[in-house]
């Protein structure tokens, strides 16, 4: 019995597993690049363009079907009663049409010409096509950068929990040798009170700064579609980057999506122009249709062989201003798409101008950051020494540590700002930092 149980424990074990499948990833190593590559993959937003852009294309496809001829084939029957026979003294009794009417044709409908009509359309739909992977592109340059501000901002608040972490140990470390002297008679109770004051300011700051490092850990898994932990590996940039501002400024012109979108909407413009003003062309339809059917004299019941060929020409006279309101609407539109290209290309410029002026600012203050930690690790070193030796008192040392903590976080903070100028600076030029 028990080793039927035994066996019977065995397989419901090895059933679980199977139905589980693999063991889901508890914990993600995490690269910008790879972070940036997942929200490609996973954001809704991105996948909606992909779509978008799909659905462009199939309606190109529509407009082309107006190049083709139209194919059809036909099937009907009828009956039709009364159908009295009308008798001729001599020659017989006749009827005018048989009882039950049977036709079955193919035909054909196509346009020899529409001065323009079909044309304009294809070429209105062209447009579109080409706007929806623009809108594409910039819903991964939007998606790609939020993605990487997501990320070193978790590295950032990390670093300050980090700081503000040091700082406390460091004072608790202090605030228990001053209580040391207390008993020794070298200290105060003073002393140790505004150490605990310290080091409950330095556990308040920890706690923001941890609250915002969840919150922005949750919105970087929700960008990748991950909710397991992630273990983020980085490296910051402390090195100049080369700039040339009219460089910059030709490239953002050239591939920054929003100017890209600017001037495809003027371009669609246009194209709506030239379907406004040649929606009232002349067009030329031939047909024909070829097929069998009864009511033919001399026997009504018997199916005859019959064609139908046909050609029509279409002037469109007057339409109440129909047409002439259409292109004035679209002149509009067209001058409208002009001063917005003209507005774009200037906020690009200045945006490049302003992320160039970061970059440069970001390095200077990530320079003077690190030489303002060396100098407070220099300080607080001397400090120690004098404290342990009864030289200052826990006020200076308590100076000294917040000084150096501060030094820290600037540096973090230094850090950061230069990181993000960069990316910036990319994003302002259109510069791709996901694979296609």
């Amino acid at each position: 019995m028990k080793k039927i149980v035994l066996v019977l424990i065995i397989a419901a074990g090895f059933h679980s597993y199977l139905l589980a499948g693999e063991p889901a990833v508890k914990e993600l190593a995490l690269t910008v690049e790879s972070a940036v590559e997942m929200a490609l993959k996973y954001y809704p937003s991105v996948k909606q363009a992909v779509f978008d852009r799909e659905a462009a294309e199939a309606r190109l496809t529509q407009k082309y079907a107006a190049c083709w001829p139209a194919l059809d084939v036909e099937a009907s029957f009828a009956r039709l009663e009364p159908d009295p026979p009308f008798n001729f003294p001599g020659l017989g009794t006749f009827q005018l049409y048989p009882e039950d009417n049977y036709d079955i044709h193919a035909g054909f409908r196509y346009t020899i010409f529409d001065l323009g009509k079909t044309g304009s359309l294809i070429g209105l739909s062209k447009e579109m096509l080409e706007q929806s992977g623009n809108a594409l592109e910039l819903s991964k340059a939007l998606i790609s950068y939020q993605t990487v501000q997501l990320f070193y901002g978790v590295i950032f608040l990390g670093q300050q929990v980090e700081v503000q972490q040091k700082e406390i140990d460091s004072l608790t470390e202090y605030m228990e040798q001053t209580r040391k002297k207390v008993k020794f008679g070298s200290a105060t109770d003073y002393e140790v009170l505004t150490m605990q004051v310290k080091v409950e300011e330095a556990k308040n700051a920890k706690a923001d700064y941890e609250n915002s490092l969840n919150k922005t850990i949750l919105q970087l898994k929700k960008n990748i579609g991950f909710d397991g932990s992630l273990k983020l590996e980085h490296k910051f940039l402390r090195e100049a980057v080369d700039i040339n501002e009219k460089v910059f400024i030709e490239t953002a012109l050239r591939q920054r999506a929003e100017f890209l979108m600017a001037k495809k909407s003027r371009d669609i413009a246009a194209a709506q122009l030239g379907v406004a003003e040649t929606s009232d062309n002349p067009s030329l339809v031939v047909g024909g249709s070829w097929g069998f059917k009864n009511g033919y004299l001399p026997v009504l019941s018997d199916f005859q062989n019959n064609w139908v060929l046909s050609a029509g020409l279409k002037i469109p006279l007057f339409d109440g201003f129909r047409t002439a309101n259409m292109a004035a609407e679209a002149k509009a539109a067209l001058a409208s798409a002009e001063f917005k290209l003209q507005d774009v290309k200037e906020t690009v410029s200045t945006e490049i101008r302003q992320a160039v002026m970061d970059v440069k600012t970001g390095f200077d203050k990530l320079k003077a950051a690190d030489l303002h930690v060396k100098l407070a690790e220099e300080a607080m070193s001397q400090a120690r020494v004098r404290f342990d030796n009864g030289v200052i008192t826990n006020l200076d040392l308590i100076n000294a540590e917040t000084s150096l903590a501060r030094a820290r976080l600037f540096y973090s903070q230094a850090q950061y700002a230069y990181i993000i100028s960069v990316y910036s600076l990319k994003r302002s030029t259109g510069e791709k930092i996901w694979k296609e």
